[in-house]
């Protein structure tokens, strides 16, 4: 989610590390763009816009639903996919997932 022209058009994955709630960024390469795909956020944890330097409150699993924008150190970045595997594993923990969520995903495979 970009104000400058040449950004759009360009699609990025996110990836998102259950493990210890790091995510990476990788651009995808388009073909004539002018711009070289490749890592655009090594992986690290990233802390949700507003929250404190003394308390961060990092994004979780249930911040990314369809359509949700992700602020990464001041790059947007707006939620257009994910992989299946994504639904099944929010729907195994649906008790802490919010039901928006859920439904964008369920919205996209449905």
């Amino acid at each position: 989610d970009s104000q400058n022209p040449l950004d759009e058009g360009r699609r990025f994955i996110l990836s998102y590390y259950l493990s210890d709630d790091m995510i990476s960024i990788f651009e995808k390469s388009t073909r004539n763009s002018g711009i070289i795909g490749g890592k655009f956020l090594e992986k690290t944890r990233v802390p949700k816009p507003g929250s404190s330097v003394e308390n961060p409150e990092y994004y979780g699993p249930a911040d990314f639903s369809i359509g949700a924008t992700v602020e990464v150190f001041g790059h947007r970045f707006i939620l257009t996919d994910a992989d299946r595997y994504v639904l099944s594993y929010l729907e195994s923990l649906s008790h802490h997932i919010p039901e928006h969520t859920l439904s964008s995903l369920r919205q996209k495979f449905g």
